[in-house]
């Protein structure tokens, strides 16, 4: 059996480590609050998908012969009733759920990262690290144009679908995409000073 071989480790390294009660918690952050028009916004694009079901159900409904439809009055009469229920709690849930859901959510901006946190049962905070970004990209819909609300797209570096912060304000939306751009363009600038600076130091050896 052949030795391990050990790891060279330079003299000057130190990792020294870090208290768990030292470590910044998102609990400590001051979240701030999406627009306060972004509900509404949901619940109007609700209530038209919800329109666009009863009408859609209706026509089914509709479509569906006679014969069959008094055959089925015939063996299972509650089936109508159920479905149309079923589809009423959805649409009114569809509506409803805006106004619990929204305030669970907000951002945060760092000198160094986004945070992002959104959920109500199951309660998640995403971190969008500036040096990981490779660029932003903002997007709205008509509905979001009609709210005066914009949302802003985070690309990672390397490709991927992004990440998205719904539900700012058109003004808020645009000074931080451009914040996160001067933030991804003064990293990549640093990065780039220190490879020349190592690179003169390896050429001055």
């Amino acid at each position: 059996m052949s030795a391990t071989p050990e790891l060279e480790v330079p003299g000057d390294f130190f990792n020294p480590e870090v208290p768990l009660d030292a470590l910044p918690g998102a609990e400590n952050v001051d979240w701030m609050p999406l627009h306060p028009r972004f509900a509404r916004r949901l619940q109007v694009g609700a209530t038209i998908r919800a329109v666009v079901y009863v009408l859609g159900a209706g026509a089914f409904q509709m479509a569906v012969s006679p014969r069959n439809r008094a055959a089925i009055a015939e063996s299972v009469p509650w089936l109508p009733a159920l479905l149309w229920t079923a589809l009423g709690v959805f649409c009114m849930c569809s509506i409803v759920w805006p106004l619990i859901a929204v305030p669970r959510r907000g951002y945060v901006v760092r000198e160094k990262d986004l945070l992002y946190k959104s959920g109500v049962l199951w309660r998640s905070v995403k971190a969008f690290p500036f040096n990981r970004v490779q660029h932003t990209k903002l997007h709205s819909t008509p509905l979001d144009r009609r709210f005066g609300l914009a949302s802003l797209s985070v690309f990672p570096a390397g490709g991927g679908l992004g990440n998205h912060v719904r539900g700012l304000g058109r003004e808020t939306a645009e000074r931080l995409r451009v914040y996160v751009s001067e933030r991804i363009e003064s990293g990549a600038l640093a990065a780039d000073s220190d490879e020349r600076f190592e690179a003169a130091g390896d050429a001055g050896r």
